[in-house]
């Protein structure tokens, strides 16, 4: 049961994060970094909030592999201090805010260790951070046989004992098939629906990470709406699937499961477009799918979905409550976005700098602001 967390919770956690957000990079940071080599990014790093990793990945490594690991523990810190500045049911959220990097950590341990990967390439991906960003998540990394690490996550209950349950009960029907895109749909769902679960009784206090949450899941079922309809159309499918055990959709969006089902079945892109976008009710969401509707791609569709999930997200900074739980959203969602921006500029050596920059998300600050 997620207590209910009155503002005052919030106060001194808030005032700290609000006096980090002068740390998080503008668009002239990034500008400044695109076209730079990995050894400049470090020493542009160096001199910024991310120093104390960078001379410590430094001290036993040194290029991609350096920036990588500090870009790793740099996120993990930030988000681990931003749990300490909270108690009681404030902090119950934070750790419901974070808890994706739980579902984050246990398909990158699974989708390495079945595509082959090695222990380093697993790991460099790995958030250390949760019950899989450590010491436990290096084991299972280690694993040459992807039986053992089911082994090891079901009989060591993790990430938590509910996702272990739902892995050993998955399991044998990926023995069958060694369909991994399934098996990772049903933990997702799983994820999902447990989250969604505990929102539902967070009370007022957890109105915008129920917001934050319905965003992002529901641009993942408008997503599979659209894929499956232009499967149909470009005859690579005879029929539509039928829904997995787990379900088509994920829970936690706004978009209801009748809803997504109407409009796969509409008649035209037009009709079907028109249903989504009648039911997710959000005005930044228009254009981005009306853009589908008259041909638009859907890799494009899914940036800019998510362009406005982050924007969405860090705006809170500014006309969110500043004694509420809008701060550590708009917090993590940043510095999240922020990592992801510098891993995307240390792997952008000889990419022009205007394909680079339109791949990058700043939400505020800058003449190329997105």
């Amino acid at each position: 049961m997620i207590l209910l967390a009155p503002a005052g919770d919030f106060a001194y956690g808030n005032t700290r994060l609000r006096a980090r957000k002068g740390e998080l990079l503008g668009a002239g940071a990034y500008e400044t970094l695109l076209g730079r080599d990995v050894d400049a990014i470090l020493e542009f790093l160096a001199g910024t909030a991310y120093r104390a990793e960078i001379e410590a990945a430094l001290a036993v490594s040194d290029g991609k592999r350096a920036l990588h690991a500090a870009l790793g523990r740099h996120l993990a810190r930030s988000l681990g201090d931003l749990r300490t500045f909270y108690e009681g049911g404030s902090r119950e959220l934070v750790d419901l805010l974070l808890s994706r990097f739980d579902l984050h950590n246990l398909l990158t341990l699974l989708r390495g260790r079945a595509r082959g990967q090695t222990p380093e390439h697993v790991l460099a991906n790995v958030v250390p951070l949760g019950a899989l960003g450590g010491a436990a998540g290096q084991e299972i990394a280690s694993q040459r046989e992807l039986a053992r690490v089911i082994d090891l996550l079901v009989s060591w209950r993790l990430p938590d004992p509910a996702a272990a349950r739902a892995l050993a009960d998955a399991w044998p029907e990926y023995e069958l098939t060694e369909d991994l895109a399934t098996l990772e749909h049903v933990l997702t769902e799983h994820h999902a629906r447990r989250l969604d679960e505990a929102l539902r009784v967070a009370g007022p206090s957890a109105d915008s990470l129920r917001e934050l949450v319905a965003r992002e899941y529901d641009a993942i079922n408008v997503l599979v709406v659209l894929r499956l309809r232009f499967a149909l159309q470009l005859d690579e499918l005879a029929d539509l699937p039928p829904a997995l055990g787990a379900g088509r959709f994920l829970a936690g969006g706004s978009i209801g499961e009748d809803a997504l089902e109407n409009a796969l079945h509409q008649a035209t892109r037009g009709e079907a477009v028109a249903k989504l976008v009648a039911a997710a009710r959000r005005e930044d969401w228009r254009m981005p799918l009306q853009r589908i509707a008259a041909g638009g791609d859907l890799s494009t569709l899914q940036r800019e979905l998510e362009v406005s999930r982050v924007r969405w997200a860090v705006g809170l900074f500014l006309r969110g409550d500043t004694l509420s739980f809008d701060v550590p959203i708009a917090f993590t969602v940043a510095k999240e976005n922020e990592v992801r921006n510098l891993r995307l500029l240390a792997e952008g050596a000889g990419v022009p700098a205007a394909v680079l920059r339109a791949e990058l998300i700043v939400p505020w600050g800058g003449r190329w602001d997105t």
